[in-house]
């Protein structure tokens, strides 16, 4: 790996964390029917208005020990986690799509699509609800990175077609016997629309690795967090999250996943 591509995954990372810092600041005021640009950072605890230095991704959390310097108000650790996820997923689109100048859009879009799942995650994280419009942004840029794909390096376009029609009928069809089970919504219908679309973006095979992620890693939390008594077994879990970090993963290294699989198998 040359120096110059060490630098742009740097630079990309810290543009990724921003980014996904950003996110959170449009998560929490959107809901809110607050303005995402006035006023400045604040902390929601005491309304004291950040300081450059108290808002730097990563840094100022780990720094202030996840609190706010002037409350002592927690910060929660899911913020770092984003800022974190952010900045891997900025560097991942570069690592991997970055030295082909064919590829650039596709290193593009998906930068933006890390974006808006870290609006997604941080709001159906806090609120158990993703916005339509939301899902409508990821249905267009899913639909570009995949016809760019078909057109100009002449992918199949068939296993997009089948992951879009397998990922809303089986999360569908889940949430119907869920609920009959249950007598209440186990599911909510914007995970049922998120993995539909993820199908058309990512591809059938891809598609079930994503879900089997999502599936291992929110069982893992989620029962962790019963254990330790931080939620009830009844509590309301979403699950957005967890899909959406299947998502990305196979979005930015499911091709190169594929690759892998087929040369192993031949």
């Amino acid at each position: 790996m040359t120096t110059l591509k060490i630098i742009f995954l740097v630079f990309t990372f810290i543009l990724g964390s921003v980014f996904a810092s950003f996110a959170g600041v449009i998560a929490y005021r959107v809901p809110k029917g607050k303005s995402i640009l006035k006023p400045g950072s604040y902390c929601p605890a005491c309304n004291n208005h950040l300081k450059w230095y108290d808002n730097i991704p990563i840094l100022s959390w780990i720094i202030l020990g996840g609190k706010c310097r002037n409350c002592k108000a927690k910060i929660g650790v899911f913020s770092l986690l984003m800022e974190i996820f952010g900045g891997l997923g900025f560097a991942s689109a570069y690592f991997m799509y970055g030295d082909d100048l064919k590829k650039l859009p596709i290193m593009i879009v998906l930068m933006l699509l890390v974006f808006l799942f870290m609006i997604i995650a941080n709001i159906d994280y806090e609120t158990h609800y993703i916005y339509s419009i939301t899902l409508v942004i990821f249905a267009v840029f899913a639909l570009f990175i995949t016809l760019y794909k078909v057109f100009m390096f002449e992918v199949n376009i068939w296993p997009y077609i089948i992951g879009a029609a397998f990922g809303f009928g089986f999360f569908l069809l889940i949430k119907v016997l869920a609920k009959l089970a249950m007598k209440k919504d186990a599911l909510g219908s914007g995970d049922v629309y998120l993995v539909g679309i993820a199908g058309f973006l990512l591809g059938i095979f891809p598609l079930l690795l994503a879900i089997l992620i999502a599936t291992l890693l929110g069982s893992i939390i989620e029962v962790t967090k019963i254990k330790l008594k931080k939620q009830s077994r009844e509590s309301e879990i979403a699950f957005g999250p967890y899909l959406l970090l299947g998502i990305g993963i196979l979005a930015i290294y499911g091709d190169a996943i594929m690759d892998l699989y087929w040369k192993v198998m031949s």
